[in-house]
């Protein structure tokens, strides 16, 4: 599975569509490197190793923007954090392309699309967008 952010160039003003934000594939922002705001929530993201390994990046990469003292350090819920991601814009079909940040998420049994896009990824992301860049997946 395959995930989309809706992340934007910060100087366009341009709506998104269910689907996501439509960019332009010789945009000179892409790729890009932004933050997405996180909260801590239990029982499955109270530590900084388990956000990290959501979004494929370091505790460190996360604790350092989001002033947590130590990497280590477990987190309460609903504590806000700043994990950075990499943003691009990712051709769809030949008329569509959308500002996309590629992570892999392994789908649990009895998820859906719009179950992990709402809570794992707390709507950074419309379901929409995750069946768009997945085609041919079926969540079971």
């Amino acid at each position: 599975l395959f995930l989309f952010f809706l992340c934007c160039d910060s100087q366009a003003v341009i709506e998104p569509t269910t689907s996501g934000y439509t960019c332009s594939l010789n945009q000179t922002t892409s790729p890009c490197q932004t933050y997405v705001y996180y909260r801590a929530v239990a029982p499955d993201f109270l530590d900084l190793a388990s956000v990290g390994d959501l979004f494929s990046v370091s505790r460190l990469m996360i604790s350092n923007p989001s002033n947590i003292s130590s990497p280590s350090s477990p987190l309460v819920p609903f504590q806000s954090m700043f994990v950075p991601i990499q943003c691009s814009c990712n051709r769809i079909n030949s008329s569509m392309s959308i500002s996309y940040a590629g992570l892999n998420y392994t789908i649990k049994a009895g998820n859906n699309f719009y179950l992990v896009s709402t809570t794992q990824f707390q709507n950074l992301t419309s379901y929409q967008s995750v069946e768009v860049v997945n085609p041919t997946l079926v969540p079971t």
